[in-house]
């Protein structure tokens, strides 16, 4: 963007200059030859060079770059100068910018006549990279990178003087206010003008007590996306390299400099302008705001998106032909009208949160002597993510659920009420990427009879509807909808009635009642209703929380993050938590988990849940067991026997022996137990790569470096490591290595038997469930299974992981390779997320341990764990969520192998049904890892409402791992979801 001529408010005409004729000023003056393209401005001519030159018979050709650049005549040499002295300036800094390169007689800046009129004319060095603009998605650490740019740019102009920064430019925000009213009647639509007017008016108010306590210095002024630089990391996040356009150079309020880098953010989301935190934070960190610019820092944001408005329509009227400005017509408006969602209080108190400031005193709380709203308190009705009248999915039935829980309420009391602040699960969508706007900014007042509501103070009563009233304090307002007017217009004093609870609205809505900083709510307009929960606390300026009028406290909240400093102090942080600022999930149903702001996740990661969160059925088997008998399994009683064959079912007739323990690394080291005391060797054969557990000897054979970095080294003698049968990225590759793969462990098994080394045991997963369900080859099992039998051995499929139904076309994963294991270990979805786990073997196998004692578990096959087991059997089977795994698993296939053909960087698609594992990688021919991206791709899938997370030794595999009630709408949510990030970025 450029300037202005002295005393002008409009735009001006770009130069009237061809290609050609660009081509001949560089040969002209600066000796040169080379490819032209004509670059977007304002009002400038801009031109990309291209210059070829020749490195030699061997080495080929190499491309320079440059910017010729003809500004506008009506700009002077003395600003023009004053751009290339920032320049210099920035440069010095260490920042990244253009400088201009001489002519062939060694000017920096060179007069051409263009249409008979002189033009300045210079050839500046092209700065490497793309334009910030060009990426979509900026996550917040991006968004904190370019406060901090704007930080460091405002650090290093602070000396810098020159006489042409002494400038009048329509896009100094310290005539901001001027420039819009000089060029508003650019704008053809009526309610865009009108809505430019009210916020201009605002922008005044809040700026004139302020104007001459706002630093002044030298600024950029168009610090934005269009003018920030940027190169790709490794991570596949932009890095901030270089600044470019200095055609604004100006003096101007230094903390315009940050608002105008605001705007680069604002029109990426336009609904969630509070976005721009993280890069006022970085400014601050750089450049600390004084008060006055705190203060002056939101309304300069909304004067700036103003500008850009009646700017941009001014340039196209002027300026036709002008493309690059008519195509930032709507960009322009989607920056004001974001700005303008937040009332300036509002803004403003956000900003001082994030600055770690205490709160401006935007005016006195609820009077200590108010009077009381209505005589009788009425009891509260909780429709937040923790109430209990929100279990089994009530949350998605709103219309039916809160008339319900109201009279539920209304029972016993004569009025109840919805209160104001609580998060309302009840306003959210199962599958949305926005957060959703459900914390109610009022109070909502439900009575059995009619009753009289008193005014808290004395005021003036305005009726602005047929049920609903305002009454104005000296510094509060009172808002009720949904009420008998009890009088008319008029002033009014403390406890007299001012309406009465409108029994005409039945339960579906009650009286909403708001309290408000009198003159935020301009006359004739309703109060807010719902916001963000991340933007509660800031609305909380202007609105205040009724609840002490009517006898109740106000609703406390615990911060997340005061809840997570707890928990790492008595929690021991070895136990790690997903997400650096993870939410506070306290509630799930089916394939969702829901936070404390109401907010739902799809949830793709829990396959401990195999029937889904909040199961009904097991909630309620669980809750009549515990009030029947919970105890353990020396005593007698039917759930235990009832279990166990209930497994017998499912497994080969071979196998015909249960015992249950608690989880699945205590079935794994059960597992190992039997096996070496059956045939009497310790030596256990396991695979790379693999996780069986976290006790000592499930741990021993875990081989996995994503769960013990130290696995090589601290490998007992008895465990002994064959390659994972990857056939992806293994040793062998292709769909004919199970065979090559086999052929290694059988020949690693004749040199441990040269040794003298007798195995004991092989303990594999059927597929390699924490490296993503990655599949073992054919002929892989079945040949090691032999190999091991023959040699006194017997064989173990952890089926933790995969088993239980998840692949949809087999209920155990060893039946996809024709084999029978000795022993199968089983946990995790047994119990749909209650602690249960067996091992499922022969009976002279488990006989073998006897030898050395009889096994207990205090807590393995207790009557509650049993029953909770037998109803998740029962629910499997009745629900059909086997089938459904194949089912909605192909449609999952499909749509990732979809992905897959758009982006390279899904290297391979594993696993089937619903256990699969999405592998990222950088290179498709090298293979090499995207391990470091993977976990950017995790935050940003949460952002738009979706938990996953990496998993395989090198991070760089998505697990996709849903509850089997898993939906086709949720997976095709999560196919859009992921195509959205590896497009967009992350």
């Amino acid at each position: 963007m450029t300037v202005s001529p002295p005393d002008s408010h409009g735009g001006l005409t770009r130069p009237a200059l061809s290609l050609g004729e660009a081509a001949e000023l560089l040969a002209t003056h600066y000796g040169q030859t080379g490819t032209l393209t004509e670059l977007g401005s304002q009002q400038d001519r801009n031109f990309l060079v291209r210059l070829t030159s020749s490195e030699g018979e061997t080495e080929g050709e190499t491309e320079s770059r440059y910017l010729l650049k003809i500004s506008n005549a009506a700009f002077p040499r003395a600003e023009v100068e004053a751009q290339n002295a920032m320049m210099a300036t920035l440069s010095a800094a260490g920042l990244d910018t253009p400088h201009p390169v001489p002519t062939t007689d060694g000017r920096e800046i060179v007069a051409a006549e263009i249409g008979g009129i002189p033009h300045l004319v210079r050839l500046l060095t092209f700065v490497p990279g793309t334009p910030l603009i060009e990426r979509r998605y900026l996550a917040p650490a991006t968004i904190h990178e370019l406060g901090n740019l704007a930080g460091r740019v405002s650090q290093s102009l602070t000396e810098l003087r020159h006489p042409g920064l002494e400038r009048t430019l329509q896009w100094d925000l310290r005539r901001g206010e001027e420039v819009v009213k000089n060029l508003l009647h650019r704008v053809r639509d009526t309610d865009r003008r009108d809505r430019i007017t009210d916020a201009v008016a605002e922008v005044t108010h809040a700026l004139d007590p302020l104007r001459d306590a706002l630093p002044v210095q030298a600024v950029h002024g168009d610090l934005t996306d269009d003018n920030v630089v940027c190169t790709p990391r490794n991570s596949g996040r932009p890095r901030l390299s270089g600044v470019i356009d200095l055609g604004d150079a100006m003096l101007s309020w230094r903390v315009a400099e940050l608002a105008v880098a605001c705007t680069a953010v604002l029109h990426r989301d336009p609904g969630s302008p509070l976005l721009v935190l993280p890069l006022i934070a970085a400014f601050h960190q750089r450049v600390p705001l004084t008060e006055a610019e705190i203060r002056a820092l939101w309304p300069l944001v909304l004067l700036r998106g103003a500008v850009l408005v009646v700017s941009g329509e001014e340039q196209v009227v002027i300026d036709p032909e002008n493309e690059y400005a008519a195509e930032a017509i709507e960009r322009e408006w989607s920056i004001f009208a974001a700005a303008a969602t937040l009332p300036v209080p509002v803004a403003e108190s956000a900003i001082r949160a994030t600055l770690g400031l205490g709160p401006e005193a935007f005016g006195a709380g609820l009077p200590p002597r108010s009077h009381p709203l209505l005589t009788d308190i009425p009891a509260p009705v909780s429709l937040g993510t923790e109430s209990e009248g929100l279990h089994a999915g009530r949350w998605l039935t709103p219309a039916e659920t809160i008339p319900e829980l109201v009279r539920g309420a209304l029972t016993e009391h004569s009025a109840a009420v919805i209160p104001h602040g609580e998060a309302q699960l009840t306003r959210a969508s199962a599958l949305s990427r926005e957060e959703p706007r459900g914390v109610p900014l009022f109070s909502e007042l439900f009575t059995r009879t009619r009753l009289a509501l008193h005014a808290p103070w004395a005021g003036t009563l305005t009726v602005t509807g047929p049920h609903s009233l305002r009454l104005d304090g000296d510094s509060l307002s009172l808002h009720l909808d949904g009420v008998r007017p009890a009088a008319g217009a008029g002033l009014l004093s403390a406890g007299e009635v001012c309406a009465h609870s409108d029994a005409s609205t039945g339960l579906e809505r009650g009286t909403r009642v708001w309290v408000s900083r009198t003159g935020a709510v301009p006359a004739g307009a309703a109060p807010v209703e719902f916001v963000r929960a991340s933007e509660a606390d800031a609305w909380h300026a202007l609105y205040l929380d009724p609840a002490p009028l009517y006898g109740r406290s106000p609703v406390a909240t615990a911060p997340t993050a005061e809840l997570l400093r707890r928990r790492g102090n008595a929690y021991a942080q070895l136990q790690s938590h997903y997400y650096a600022e993870p939410p506070q999930i306290e509630r799930g149903w089916r394939e969702f988990l829901i936070d404390t702001d109401g907010r739902p996740y799809l949830d793709m990661v829990n396959n401990v849940t195999l029937l889904g969160h909040g199961h009904p059925r097991v909630a309620a088997a669980a809750a009549d067991q515990w009030l029947r008998l919970n105890t353990n399994s020396r005593f007698h009683y039917a759930a235990v026997t009832e279990l166990s064959e209930a497994l017998l079912e499912k497994v080969p007739e071979s196998l015909n022996t249960v015992l249950l323990v608690n989880s699945g690394s205590e079935a794994v080291d059960l597992a190992l137990r039997l096996a070496a005391a059956y045939t009497d060797s310790p030596h256990v054969m396991c695979v790379r790569e693999s996780y069986h557990g976290w006790s000592l000897a499930s741990d021993a054979v875990s081989l996995s470096t994503s769960d013990n970095p130290l696995a090589a080294s601290t490998r007992p003698s008895w465990v002994h490591a064959v390659d994972a049968p990857n056939a992806y990225r293994g040793t062998h590759r292709g769909t004919d290595s199970g065979g090559r793969y086999a052929a290694d462990a059988v020949a690693r098994l004749g040199e441990l038997a040269i040794e003298g080394i007798r195995i004991g045991t092989f303990i594999a997963e059927p597929r390699n469930g924490n490296a993503g369900g990655i599949g073992i080859p054919s002929e892989y099992l079945p040949t090691v299974y032999s190999a091991i039998r023959a040699a006194g051995g017997v064989c173990i499929s952890d089926e933790v992981q995969v088993g239980y139904g998840r692949l949809g076309a087999h209920f155990w994963g060893f039946e996809e390779h024709g084999v029978v294991p000795d022993i199968i270990t089983v946990a995790k979805a047994m119990g749909n997320g209650h602690p249960l786990g067996a091992v499922i073997t022969r009976r002279d196998i488990a006989e073998a341990l006897s030898e050395q004692g009889s096994f207990f578990s205090s807590a393995g096959g207790s009557t509650l764990s049993a029953r909770i087991g037998s109803t998740v059997l029962r629910v499997l089977d009745e629900e059909g969520l086997q089938e459904n795994a194949q089912q909605v698993g192909g449609v999952l296939t499909d749509g990732l192998r979809a992905l897959a053909e758009r982006h390279p960087m899904i290297g391979a698609l594993h696993g089937k049904g619903l256990y699969q594992g999405v592998e990222l990688v950088r290179d498709r021919e090298t293979l090499e890892p995207a391990s470091v991206e993977t976990p950017l791709i995790c935050d940003r899938m949460r952002e738009l409402g979706v938990i996953v997370q990496p998993t395989g030794d090198r991070q760089n595999v998505l697990k996709v791992k849903p509850p089997m009630c898993f939906t086709v709408e949720s997976a095709r949510y999560f196919v859009r979801c992921l195509d959205e990030v590896l497009t967009h970025g992350w």
